[in-house]
């Protein structure tokens, strides 16, 4: 009888393991540590060659044939790892990003990946020139301060790489989601397993993509992101479950002619008066909703913000909503909250957003007050824009901005004691929310900073949630170091004085707040 794998190697578990599993655990790393493996010992030797996946990302951040400092070519890599593979290994997932595409190479890459059967095919290409700015015109230049454009340069319009036509032809493939090429199809596109398709920043000079999305009959997720063209749009797949437009800000309208759509997101400014923006052929099927305003809402009135709620209300079994709202979270609470008196299947609701002043945690409560049947509560609370610096300034060739670009405004506060705090409003302290009473259990609030309103909001919440089962706070990564850099001009105390508040010291602070003593607090 032949000695297992265990007696074999001695006591390591993980290499008693079958070649099948191990080939599996090694498919979730990437390809080039997987292939680091093989020098773990003989069992592990050749157990990289049955993967079928080849996942890289090209690390080069200059030009493609400079100086990188890299002892093995990314183009050399890529190659490396498709031939290394066993003879009966097929590639059934193929992600690569890469710098200034090499175009032969990368011509064979897909070509044996599609002849192999590939189910996953992931290609992001990048350019090392003006044409990888964002499309989105609400953000501006950090170095300028102009505003970026909603379209590609004309000098920049079809530069990027042609697709391969083959792809379109694949008829294993499952998921594909490619960037930054220039949409290119043959005759005909014949996907017919295509389950997931994803877009982002496809130049399509020839009006092709409605054509291609047309030719997916069975796709169920579709994703587009940063594509210009999209002007008015028709998808016709009736299997469409879930829909992503993020960033499309020539978009005029999108007809979703499914009746089985459960998922919509958009991401963009606020549609004109009249327009039809989208129109979905079943809208009570939809379950999950999120809107994500880039542009700030300062002057706006109730028709502006019809379109958006008007979608909104005829999701009329919606259970998950989330608004991003500027410049404050929970923007005009009263004309959404009218919304939410609808929405009796709503059980999670989530808002990003900033706080510059004390009215917007009122804006806050007053939404929860009309979300009468909520269970969770997600916040994600945005710190102020940092004010413009002075080589921005310097460079800023608009003059069309004011000090309302700003996310901040003046606060008022009150000092004492050991600092900045803030005094709860006497009609934020008597309102009542009955959700927060009698039916939320879980209040995630992401990106904590610990600022006062901050403080302020997390106090009303966990004094009001008396049927609070869980607490949950994530601590923001980093503080915007432009505005860290703003607050050390200013201030006479040394860095190494600054002291940040540990997780202890906030967890505290939260649990001292509970009305329910049997609220679970967590502080990550």
């Amino acid at each position: 009888m032949a000695p297992s794998h265990r007696h074999r190697y001695g006591g390591d578990r993980l290499s008693a393991l079958p070649d099948n599993a191990l080939e599996r655990v090694l498919s979730h790393l990437m390809s080039d540590e997987a292939v680091r493996t093989s020098g773990l010992s003989r069992r592990w030797h050749h157990v990289y060659e049955g993967v079928p996946v080849v996942h890289l990302v090209d690390t080069k951040s200059g030009e493609r044939h400079g100086g990188c400092g890299r002892k093995v070519c990314f183009d050399h890599q890529v190659s490396s790892t498709i031939v290394g593979k066993g003879a009966d290994t097929p590639i059934r997932t193929f992600r690569v990003s890469v710098l200034q595409p090499p175009f032969g190479l990368l011509d064979q890459w897909i070509a044996t990946a599609v002849k192999s059967g590939v189910e996953d095919l992931d290609v992001k290409l990048r350019y090392w020139d003006e044409a990888m700015t964002t499309l989105c015109p609400f953000l501006r230049c950090p170095y300028t301060g102009t505003k970026h454009s909603a379209d590609f340069d004309r000098h920049n319009r079809g530069r990027f790489t042609r697709t391969h036509r083959h792809i379109f032809g694949c008829r294993t493939l499952r998921r594909l989601r490619l960037t930054n090429w220039t949409l290119d199809l043959p005759g005909s596109v014949d996907m017919a397993s295509l389950d997931t398709l994803c877009l982002a920043r496809i130049m399509d000079p020839h009006g092709e993509l409605e054509r291609l999305i047309s030719g997916c009959p069975l796709i169920t997720k579709l994703t587009l992101e940063e594509c210009p063209t999209i002007k008015e749009i028709a998808v016709t797949p009736a299997r469409l479950r879930s829909f992503a437009m993020i960033c499309c800000h020539n978009a005029t309208s999108v007809d979703l002619r499914t009746t089985c759509l459960q998922s919509l997101h958009y991401k963009g400014g606020l549609p004109a008066r009249d327009a039809p923006f989208i129109a979905v052929a079943g809208y009570e099927g939809i379950t999950a909703v999120k809107i994500e305003i880039c542009g700030k809402l300062n002057g706006t009135d109730r028709d502006d913000l019809a379109p958006v709620t008007r979608l909104i209300g005829q999701c009329t079994k919606l259970a998950y909503l989330h608004l991003s709202l500027r410049p404050s979270m929970a923007y005009n609470s009263s004309m959404f909250a009218i919304v939410l008196r609808g929405l009796h299947h709503l059980t999670h609701l989530s808002l990003e957003g900033c706080l510059p002043t004390d009215d917007a945690v009122r804006s806050v409560s007053a939404l929860l007050v009309d979300a009468k049947n909520l269970k969770v509560l997600s916040l994600f609370p945005l710190g102020p824009e940092p004010p413009k610096n002075k080589s921005m300034r310097m460079y800023r060739r608009d003059q069309d901005d004011d000090e309302s670009d700003s996310d901040s405004e003046p606060e008022e506060v009150s000092v004492g004691g050991e600092g900045v705090q803030y005094r709860m409003p006497e009609t934020l302290w008597k309102a009542h929310v009955r959700c927060l009473a009698y039916r939320v259990t879980r209040i995630y609030v992401g990106n904590y900073q610990g600022r006062p309103l901050e403080k302020m909001l997390a106090r009303f919440l966990l004094s009001r949630a008396a049927a609070l089962e869980e607490f949950t706070v994530k601590l923001a990564d980093r503080v915007n170091p432009q505005q860290d850099e703003y607050e050390d001009e200013k201030s006479t105390v040394k860095p190494a004085d600054k002291v940040r508040p540990r997780k202890d010291e906030i967890a505290k602070e939260l649990i001292s707040w509970r009305c329910n003593r049997a609220t679970r607090v967590i502080c990550k």
